[in-house]
């Protein structure tokens, strides 16, 4: 006698409804990285030109928190677009199934599962990240500016 699944059926319009839904929810959590990365862009150049004025008129040793904050700054947004890769691997996951015709096997809903799956295989993707144009301008820059002008 077969096996009862306990997995409910779906109907071809619901699975690709639940696919489609799923596929423009990540695509906003995609796009919300990138706005997290602009914003802390924005952050660090503030703090940055707060530090650099601070330190050049009044004590050169703000500079140094500047230099830090610059270093901060760069992690955390690097931190951000690592989080990015793992909802990156559902999105392909879900445009793969659609471009091989074999959405109706893709089960839909499955963001925690893959997402956990990828992170089992790759773990933390921040330092990988750190090293990418997107993530360390402004702040290496920043970071520069600051112990050269410690330095003078």
């Amino acid at each position: 006698m077969p096996k009862k699944s306990n997995v409910p059926t779906l109907s071809e319009d619901t699975r690709a409804g639940l696919l489609k839904d799923e596929y423009i929810m990540l695509q906003h959590f995609y796009e919300d990285i990138d706005s997290k990365g602009l914003t802390i862009k924005n952050w660090a150049i503030t703090v940055a030109l707060a530090t650099i004025g601070t330190g050049l008129l009044y004590r050169k040793e703000v500079l140094l928190v500047g230099f830090v904050a610059a270093l901060a700054f760069w992690y955390l947004e690097a931190h951000w677009r690592g989080l990015s890769h793992f909802f990156s691997v559902r999105i392909k996951n879900i445009e793969a199934a659609f471009q091989n015709g074999q959405w109706k096997e893709e089960t839909p809903l499955q963001v925690y599962s893959t997402w956990s799956k990828e992170y089992t295989k790759v773990k933390d993707q921040t330092f990988k990240y750190m090293f990418r144009q997107s993530s360390y301008l402004p702040h290496v820059l920043i970071a520069i500016v600051c112990l050269i002008l410690y330095f003078l």
